[in-house]
């Protein structure tokens, strides 16, 4: 046989391995994600119904991923990426009240999320999980709002950072037992929060409370 027809072939069929694998990991992940939604995160995430999900057998998931938290690890990173994606605007950026309240209101969705995936893992006591992910890339546009004068000099970066990322991390995850707990729909509880919101950022150009001037 020509050994360019060999080769060929070898090629292919590790192609074909390699995008069996991608499809296989994607179909896990897709399942995982679906029982998170339906089941609810404290269940946490029974491997053996991921498998059958996924109609693979339950070994697969630990030659992919090696762990359940890996598993959970490569679900967030799915859907960081696309959380990602979809906050990049073309051009200029918006100013910083606007800016946040827009991706308030953008990434509070009914389904599984990048911040219950993360607490899942902390309750899974997993201690390497970064509640903050681009936390120097956040740090460096509040720098920039300063300078544009949108929040005060005076204050503490860090800490805000801290601070935007609890209120949005903690209002997603509970954002549905909220609403009920109020007795109106998720999107208009959204769009009240964020009202509330936009309020307190926009004191963020007043000097902090009780700090006095160095």
């Amino acid at each position: 046989m020509n050994k360019r027809l060999v080769t060929q072939s070898a090629d292919n069929r590790e192609t074909t391995v390699r995008r069996g694998r991608a499809q296989t990991e994607q179909r896990l992940i897709d399942v995982a994600l679906d029982l998170i939604r339906s089941q609810g995160i404290l269940a946490g995430l029974n491997l053996r119904e991921v498998a059958a999900g996924a109609g693979v057998n339950r070994g697969n998931i630990y030659h992919y991923f090696g762990s359940r938290q890996e598993l959970l690890r490569a679900a967030i990173n799915r859907q960081f990426k696309a959380l990602v994606e979809s906050i990049r605007e073309p051009g200029k950026t918006a100013r910083f009240v606007h800016r946040r309240v827009k991706n308030f209101l953008k990434h509070n969705q009914d389904q599984t999320n990048d911040s219950q995936l993360r607490a899942l893992l902390v309750l899974d006591g997993d201690t390497s999980v970064d509640p903050i992910p681009l936390y120097e890339t956040g740090l460096k546009q509040l720098k920039d709002d300063v300078a544009q004068g949108d929040i005060h000099s005076r204050h503490d970066l860090e800490a805000l950072q801290v601070a935007l990322s609890a209120f949005g991390r903690g209002y997603r995850i509970f954002r549905l037992p909220y609403a009920k707990r109020v007795g109106i729909p998720p999107k208009e509880l959204d769009e009240r929060v964020s009202n509330i919101l936009a309020t307190w950022l926009t004191a963020m150009t007043a000097p902090p409370v009780g700090k006095p001037e160095p």
